[in-house]
């Protein structure tokens, strides 16, 4: 997972947004709270502009896995559930706020491209756990005036466990890849996620990122390691300069925001290319993929 910049808001959305929410406001204010009435009028946030523009950003990858990603089988996701926030893990005694945030639907830095996977039920789903001790942001209370206001209920003061890759915060700094097998071959080693926060534990608990350790592992057999090899040949035989270009063009194409599992990439070739044999060579240290700190969401 590496982070995101949205961009600017597409202007259908913005438009859809306020004359889809007070139209739910409506039925909530007759209902008097969250209903199935209300459950039922929350769409139109997947428009192909929308869906479009999040595909674009996100360099026609997923959001959470970072695989390349069908646009047309692929939904968009919101980081906030729609329809109510299990606020437990996977396989903890299910917490469930059934209020939660109908009210961010069409809220554009709510919304992400995701692939089938990362979307279904065993994986983000609805989870949207919050960190121990903090409290989640208030339901609006029924009737919410009209034209409602902006925003119905502020989120901020709201401490989630779950990554926002589009929040700001740097992935890279909450989940890492390690081999957990380094007596093997490095074209056998077997890679694994592993938490460096609260955040990152909750965030691979919730996607499973475990389950790609296959593809990280084909990953480095079929895209880093001949790279790496072919580079390690050149220094062998003294073709320093060789070797400099076979590295600069690996971290070229492989942490390149559209590169798949870039994130991955970028952990992996610490290992697979240490940092001592990096300064031993003069070789450069692999860039952070993903959007610049403060890039626009």
């Amino acid at each position: 997972m590496i982070r995101i910049a949205r961009g600017a808001e597409p202007r259908g959305l913005k438009t859809a947004a306020r004359r889809r929410l007070e139209a739910a406001v409506r039925v909530f204010n007759a209902h008097g709270g969250p209903s199935e009435a209300l459950t039922a009028m929350l769409d139109g946030y997947n428009a192909r502009a929308t869906k479009l523009a999040l595909y674009k950003a996100q360099h026609e990858k997923c959001a959470w896995c970072e695989r390349e990603t069908d646009f047309s089988s692929s939904p968009v996701e919101h980081y906030r559930p729609k329809d109510g926030a299990w606020r437990h893990l996977p396989g903890e005694k299910g917490r469930v706020d059934a209020g939660h945030y109908w009210w961010l639907t069409w809220t554009w830095s709510n919304l992400l491209f995701s692939c089938a996977r990362c979307n279904d039920a065993g994986h983000k789903a609805n989870y949207f756990p919050l960190r121990a001790g903090t409290g989640p942001a208030a339901v609006p209370a029924a009737p919410v005036p009209l034209p409602p206001p902006e925003p119905l209920a502020g989120v901020s003061a709201e401490h989630p466990l779950l990554i926002d890759p589009a929040g700001g915060e740097d992935p890279l700094d909450h989940i890492t890849w390690v081999p957990t097998s380094k007596s093997f071959d490095r074209r056998d080693w077997i890679w694994t996620p592993l938490g460096l926060t609260d955040e990152g534990d909750a965030t691979i608990a919730v996607l499973k990122l475990g389950e790609l350790a296959d593809r990280a592992q084909g990953h480095v057999r079929t895209k880093l390691l001949p790279s790496v090899e072919e580079m390690e040949e050149h220094l062998s035989a003294g073709r320093v300069q060789s070797a400099h270009r076979r590295w600069t063009r690996l971290l070229e194409d492989n942490l390149a925001p559209a590169a798949p599992l870039s994130a991955f990439t970028w952990h992996a070739l610490h290992y697979l290319v240490p940092a001592a044999y990096r300064r031993q060579h003069g070789l450069a240290d692999p860039t952070r993929p993903g959007a610049p700190r403060g890039a626009g969401r």
